[in-house]
């Protein structure tokens, strides 16, 4: 017990002298400029485009990393519910291309899913419950998005009490069963946008308040505060024209954080969405300003990029899988030396929210070669639910 004690005091006086010495620094501030792409609000959720906000980033200090974790995980998304079975259809090669384990896989849910409707005696067949077995079972961590068709207010009126009150005993009744299980949960992810209920009809200050409805309802189930790993998921864009949707205006707090993260794709010139914007955006446009504002935003939470995807759609009317090979190579390389990233999630859905931009990392089948060229940077390795917790 001394021991521990004797510890936790050199790693206060530690973080002290970081702190002490970084606030001495005479770094000048910079002054972060986005660029707006024309008639970018119609784009779908993954949008890319970057309104024009003027951010001040002061130096900070990374203070979770003070802790070094062993390295940083990626994790992807496929369009699959997660039964044994797809699990191990799809996993091994998805693995097998990347030249190692994923760390994590990214799903979706919506409160109003049958599996929050009604209590399931067999927990085996409820949706939330068996997806988070069945990857856990194969080793991989679930990245839950939260989804509803209710907006923040009637939340907070108590009009999903039901459902997120069978969410929060699912989860317990999972995470009961030992060997460490736990996930993280985006609750209402992008929701700076308006292409969901939540995202319309839902103030930033509602939202934030909504949060904390979620996580208090998990406390209230018995799930505690380090039983989960909540994740703050905007979309990197907002509407040029609503500057109030900049993803800073709903962050809900430090206290009921762990993980803050962002949406950012690169549409190129999908064919799909060609008419509204075409530009070949690459890290310094996508992704390097979102970071630096999230870090400004909340300086002592690690950053994931929670959705990530390219198209092969280099040029109107031209596609090539080793443009995206290249694309693939060059952000991860950069997002693995950025010290204020952790992980990176590819988002490997042909078609979403009707459209197809060739996003795929396993078109007709086969894998990308340049993915498995990304993931030979050592910095990516796989990470255990301790190594994630660990720098919360």
């Amino acid at each position: 017990m001394m021991a521990n004690i004797t510890l936790r005091k050199l790693n206060l006086v530690f973080i002290f002298l970081v702190v002490f010495l970084s606030t001495c620094s005479s770094a000048p501030q910079q002054v972060l400029v986005d660029t707006a792409v024309p008639n970018a609000a119609t784009l779908p959720a993954e949008a890319t485009a970057v309104p024009t906000i003027a951010i001040e980033a002061t130096p900070t200090v990374f203070l979770p990393l003070v802790t070094t974790p062993p390295g940083k995980f990626f994790g992807i998304y496929f369009r699959q519910y997660w039964t044994n079975e797809s699990v191990a259809l799809h996993m091994p090669p998805a693995d097998q291309a990347a030249g190692k384990k994923h760390t994590s896989v990214g799903w979706f849910i919506n409160l109003e899913d049958d599996a929050f409707t009604i209590p399931v005696a067999e927990m085996s067949n409820n949706n939330l419950y068996r997806q988070l077995e069945e990857l856990w079972k194969a080793g991989y961590v679930s990245f839950v998005n939260l989804g509803t068709n209710a907006n923040a207010d009637q939340i907070l009126l108590g009009e999903r009490d039901k459902e997120i009150g069978y969410l929060a005993e699912f989860y317990k009744a999972w995470i009961d069963k030992g060997e460490g299980r736990k996930a993280m949960i985006a609750p209402m992810q992008e929701m700076n946008g308006d292409w969901t209920v939540y995202g319309r009809e839902s103030s930033s200050k509602e939202y934030k308040q909504a949060y904390q409805y979620i996580v208090d309802m998990f406390l209230e189930k018995g799930v505690g505060r380090s039983q989960v790993l909540w994740v703050f998921a905007p979309n990197g864009w907002n509407n040029p024209a609503q500057p109030e949707r900049a993803f800073e205006n709903y962050y809900p707090g430090d206290d009921v954080v762990d993980f803050v993260g962002f949406s950012s794709y690169n549409y190129g010139y999908c064919p799909d969405t060609v008419d509204v914007s075409a530009i070949w955006e690459s890290y310094h446009e996508i992704f390097e300003p979102y970071i630096n504002r999230m870090q400004a935003m909340a300086p002592s939470k690690p950053v994931i990029i929670a959705e990530t995807a390219t198209t092969a759609y280099y040029g109107r009317d031209l596609s090539d899988n080793s443009v995206k090979d290249e694309w693939l190579i060059d952000t991860y390389n950069h997002l693995a030396s950025n010290p204020a990233v952790f992980g990176v999630y590819y988002f490997s859905f042909g078609k979403f929210d009707g459209y197809s931009c060739d996003f795929e990392i396993n078109p007709d089948g086969a894998f990308v070669n340049g993915y498995k060229k990304a993931l030979e940077n050592p910095t990516y390795q796989y990470l255990s639910i301790q190594d994630l917790s660990s720098i919360r």
